[in-house]
């Protein structure tokens, strides 16, 4: 009689089995539809460019759409002013729209009591509010209109702390973000 046990659920044992295998698999398959994009990407010649400032002196790389600026520096516990350290020029027809953020830095930031940045159209008039890097702080200009086919200077202000030494160095980078036409 186990025998004759056996043999009928057998077929119940093989069929669960078989209906178990079949759910796992559709479970575990996919269905899969492809589609694609494709795009062509030129160059185009920039429209707004770094230009050199008369207060500092600027790497201006390739396209003008980088600069690096060199040789500021500023007393302990006094402030410095770079009136017009770099200059930002519209070669466009159309007024854009800019902003100038914060991006990173490094070096002796502990020594630092603020380095903040200004923007000035060609009516010396503040553009957007203070970039201050220091920590916690203003880290952009907020959006401003640069003007069509006008240049901007961007000023700079630092002053350390009363214990900095003249070893001490601080790299900032800034990040200008152009939008418009």
């Amino acid at each position: 009689m186990d025998k004759v046990k056996i043999l009928r659920n057998k077929p119940v044992k093989l069929l669960t089995l078989l209906l178990t295998s079949m759910l796992i698999a559709t479970a575990s398959a996919a269905v899969y539809n492809y589609m694609y994009m494709e795009a062509s990407i030129g160059v185009e010649a920039a429209e707004v460019q770094f230009v050199d400032g008369a207060d500092a002196v600027c790497d201006i790389g390739d396209n003008a759409t980088y600069v690096k600026i060199n040789d500021m520096a500023g007393w302990p516990n006094a402030t410095r002013v770079y009136e017009e350290a770099v200059k930002v020029e519209s070669l466009d027809a159309s007024d854009r729209t800019v902003e100038l953020a914060f991006d990173s830095w490094s070096g002796n930031t502990n020594n630092v009591t603020y380095i903040y940045v200004k923007v000035f159209n060609a009516a010396d008039v503040q553009q957007g509010s203070t970039l201050s890097i220091t920590p916690a702080a203003q880290n952009s200009t907020g959006t401003f209109t640069l003007t069509a086919l006008a240049t901007y200077r961007v000023q700079w202000g630092i002053k350390w702390d009363g214990g900095a030494l003249s070893t001490y160095a601080v790299d900032v980078m800034l990040k200008m973000i152009v939008t418009g036409a």
